[in-house]
């Protein structure tokens, strides 16, 4: 069977190396579940998934029995009248009967619509609604939280309660009745896999169609974890209802090696580590606010006992302090990756194969190619700001977006597919994240990207997270202003505002220090836990206009 292990060129002496040896091996059936699970048939009591539920009891899963589970959950699934390309709506947080609702899903050739349990109820009503989804998957809770808006969506046919059935059917009682044999469908690699929202950070959310080829051009994660081996158990507390996060349980199980998952709840970073000692995790994913958290442990290799071996960085460079934390206190190697829901992890870095320039993204994995271009698609020059490009023929590049077919062909120049993120790329082929394109502040002519002078702002040890936009402003036309949230201990000054301010004026210039600085308590944040600089540009809008 040919599948995501065999897209990685293994023994290459560089990454240059390993660009110039890689070819797609793309077969013409392909199907997710077979790759994942069926692939391990014959070693059937390895162990697939390590569980820590809310009691912090672990339970071990092995490939066997999921195999068997999904296979059971798909005969459920076909028997409420689940066919292929119909929406099933997953809403769930890490535990083994999300994963195996996946692995349904993909066998009967449906389309999977992971929903995050942190949705409110208008947004969960928003994606059920446009994705048409024929059945939703969720915990009690959540079934129970959306049962109101359930007579909203009549395309919703069947509701399937995770720990209980009081309202709708239980998981449990349908695993128990149904058959144990299925054999996954024999999809081709363009066939509709899955269906991701993005996280709305600017607009309304645009369902993302991902085909069956995208977990194959997946092979970035195993370059971003310095080369999966046997032996390695992979976790991390990245949500599979998001493309990175369920990256973390495809990618593992193609790979062969079992997924620790933890039921949901506040990030605890001694909790994590203790799991991670615990379960002997030797590869990790962790976005940068995590890693933070994580860093307020003192002396994290004289309190637990890990073997964490290597951990990937998502969203970008993790900061020069964060990074040193990383190698002298953590002890452990570490890559960053970029990509998108439309394309997971194309750009990153591998430190088994070349050692990364400081501040780059990295540069696009085996495989994969990325360009810096003008809307027209036209290369710029080397060194110059222009939009991220992906290869619009990468099988990791989406299908489509869900009923809005004019806005995929509206990111589409000539062979590339425009991120709508803006970098720059140097002679070597690194790349370097600018900033979104609708995020750039534009100020007495200078064209400035707020990541980075957010990354200068988080040097400073009383900020625990900030965001920077354009204000409005009649001589500049935009001003730099950076909103502020404190680490305890830490009280807003002018000691510090000035701190700051020379403090990006040494890192990037003084065209692009903050002029105003304006201390907050949070900020509003997506599901994703991303900021939303748009909301807060509005926010910026209705105070100019008022005044």
């Amino acid at each position: 069977m040919i599948g995501l292990r065999d897209q990685t060129v293994r023994g290459a002496a560089s990454l240059a190396d390993a660009r110039a040896r890689h070819r797609w091996h793309i077969p013409d059936r392909y199907n997710p579940a077979a790759d994942c699970l069926d692939r391990h048939a014959g070693r059937a009591g390895k162990p697939a998934l390590i569980y820590q539920d809310e009691r912090g009891r672990l339970h071990h899963h092995s490939f066997g029995s999921m195999i068997e589970h999904s296979r059971r959950f798909a005969n459920a699934l076909a028997a409420l009248g689940i066919r292929r390309g119909d929406v099933v709506a997953i809403a769930a947080a890490q535990r083994p009967e999300t994963a195996v609702a996946h692995m349904a899903a993909y066998r009967l050739g449906a389309v999977a619509l992971p929903l995050s349990r942190l949705f409110g109820a208008e947004a969960m009503r928003y994606r059920l609604a446009h994705s048409g989804a024929r059945a939703l998957i969720a915990d009690g809770e959540t079934v129970a939280r959306l049962d109101s808006i359930g007579r909203e969506l009549p395309d919703l046919q069947s509701t399937i309660a995770i720990g209980g059935d009081r309202i709708g059917l239980s998981f449990d009682s349908l695993i128990e009745a149904a058959a144990p044999a299925h054999d996954a469908a024999p999809s081709t690699p363009d066939d509709p896999l899955l269906l991701m929202y993005t996280s709305g950070t600017t607009g309304s959310p645009k369902g993302v169609l991902q085909a069956c080829r995208n977990i194959l051009g997946r092979n970035g994660f195993d370059y971003a974890l310095n080369f999966i081996r046997p032996g390695d158990v992979y976790f991390s507390p990245a949500d599979w209802a998001w493309s990175a996060g369920l990256t973390g349980l495809v990618c593992p199980w193609a790979h062969g090696i079992p997924v620790v998952a933890r039921a949901a709840g506040k990030f605890d970073p001694d909790a994590v580590l203790s799991l991670m000692e615990r379960c002997r995790v030797t590869v990790a994913m962790f976005p940068p606010a995590a890693l933070e958290l994580m860093r307020q442990v003192e002396r994290p290799r004289e309190k637990y006992r890990l073997a964490l071996r290597c951990v990937f960085v998502t969203a970008g460079s993790p900061g020069a302090a964060l990074a040193d934390w990383l190698q002298q206190e953590l002890r452990v190697q570490f890559n960053v990756g970029y990509g998108q829901t439309e394309a997971n992890t194309v750009i990153g870095t591998c430190t088994a194969l070349e050692q990364p320039r400081s501040g780059a993204l990295g540069k696009p994995y085996p495989g994969h190619d990325a360009a810096i271009v003008d809307e027209s698609g036209a290369p710029v020059k080397s060194g110059e700001t222009g939009i991220i490009a992906l290869a619009r023929d990468d099988p990791v590049v989406m299908k489509d977006y869900w009923k809005e077919p004019g806005a995929m062909a509206a990111r589409l120049a000539g062979k590339w597919m425009l991120t709508g993120d803006l970098g720059a790329m140097d002679d070597c082929g690194n790349v370097f994240f600018v900033g979104r394109a609708d995020d750039m502040i534009k100020s007495s002519g200078y064209r400035i990207g707020p990541d980075e002078v957010e990354a200068a702002l988080m040097e400073h040890p009383a900020v625990a997270s900030c965001a920077v936009i354009g204000a409005p402003d009649a001589r500049r036309g935009q001003t730099v202003k950076a909103l502020i949230k404190l680490r305890p201990g830490h009280a807003p000054s002018a000691a510090i505002i000035a701190q700051l301010q020379q403090q990006v004026r040494a890192r990037v210039g003084g065209h692009a220090y903050p002029r105003q600085v304006e201390f907050v308590d949070d900020f509003p944040l997506t599901v994703t836990g991303k900021i939303r600089r748009g909301e807060l540009r509005r926010r910026e809008e209705l105070k100019g206009a008022a005044q």
